[in-house]
């Protein structure tokens, strides 16, 4: 079967100065096959959607590993670009609204796996903690707004008329509430991007921690030409007109801060990349300043209130029966996979 492929690891949505931002409609408008989980966290979504995807990268297939963009240590998301083929938890991911016409969908209800007794008990904890989590995201997302929401760099774009096609069409939940300044400009750009053809997604998720940096792993088979200095910008958007001109299979990185600045261009099938300064140096992205105080006691109380949610369904969950539907739904992507069926 030849070397083992590597599994590649991205956020396809993003925590940002204008909040809550998912990619995933651009990435559905190809997908042919989704199969949907559903129920509360610690019901084994995240573990299960992992190892499917470790099994069929075990068998050879190319794998790409969605993170949470609310859990960055957590799985999203399992896509197999080649057949176009998904598995997506609902809980960690914007709402339905993405949902694309002519996907075949297969929704799987976790919920029938927990004790239902159990969960009734905890019914009204539970709901108190959903309305805190909904809360401490909203307090997230404002103070990112507040912290963020000027940009230097945005001289750049507001140069180029009719906006960026190629960049792809930001999809902007409404987890967080409206906020003055920025938002409104925000909203504005929103209708002048246009839908691409070009896949772009996230590779820094933002954490308790600080912030996550998947962009040394992924880039690891790459080789790099890097820009450096305010050129950069104008530098990587002339190189991506070009680029998309040439009939590239392109992916484009999106800053996870401001989803209008283009970090990083992948051409996977040459193993190339351009990118902005050292992709090992957050410093380089703009993303060296520590998280304040207030965005870090938001995010750590946030987290706070879903390790005990998670906590709370856990207790109700019959784990072997889901292992044993996982073996059920492993062998369903297997047939969806197989060229006889195709």
């Amino acid at each position: 079967m030849g070397n083992k492929p590597n599994g590649r690891h991205y956020f396809a949505e993003g925590i940002t100065n204008r909040g809550y931002i998912s990619l995933l409609p651009n990435m559905m408008s190809e997908w042919e096959r989704t199969y949907v989980l559903i129920g509360g966290p610690g019901t084994g979504k995240s573990t299960m959607i992992k190892m499917i995807g470790l099994d069929l990268l075990d068998r050879g297939y190319e794998v790409d590993f969605l993170r949470s963009a609310w859990d960055p240590d957590s799985m999203a998301g399992v896509l197999i670009r080649r057949f176009n083929w998904a598995i997506l938890d609902q809980y960690e991911i914007a709402p339905l609204h993405w949902r694309a016409p002519g996907v075949i969908e297969r929704f799987i209800d976790f919920s029938r796996y927990c004790n239902q007794g159990k969960l009734e008990q905890q019914r009204l904890g539970i709901l108190e903690l959903e309305e805190k989590i909904k809360h401490g995201q909203q307090k997230i997302g404002e103070i990112l707004a507040e912290e963020f929401g000027e940009r230097i760099r945005e001289r750049f774009y507001l140069k180029a008329e009719g906006g960026r096609p190629w960049l792809p069409k930001l999809y902007a939940s409404n987890l967080f509430k409206e906020a003055k300044g920025p938002w409104s400009k925000a909203q504005d750009a929103l209708k002048k991007i246009q839908k691409s053809a070009v896949q772009s997604f996230f590779l820094h998720g933002i954490s308790t921690e600080g912030w996550l940096n998947l962009a040394p792993y992924f880039l690891t088979d790459y080789d790099q030409i890097r820009f450096d200095g305010e050129e950069a910008h104008e530098a990587m958007e002339w190189v991506l007109k070009e680029a998309e001109q040439l009939g590239q299979v392109i992916d484009i990185v999106l800053h996870p801060l401001y989803p209008d600045e283009i970090l990083g261009i992948v051409f996977p099938e040459r193993k190339l990349t351009i990118w902005q300064g050292d992709p090992e140096h957050l410093g380089d992205q703009g993303l060296g300043r520590p998280f304040s105080n207030d965005l870090r006691e938001a995010l750590l109380g946030t987290q706070k209130l879903r390790d005990k949610l998670k906590s709370m369904y856990t207790k109700t969950v019959d784990f072997d029966q889901v292992d044993s539907m996982k073996t059920d739904l492993l062998s369903s992507a297997l047939r969806d996979m197989d060229p006889k069926n195709l």
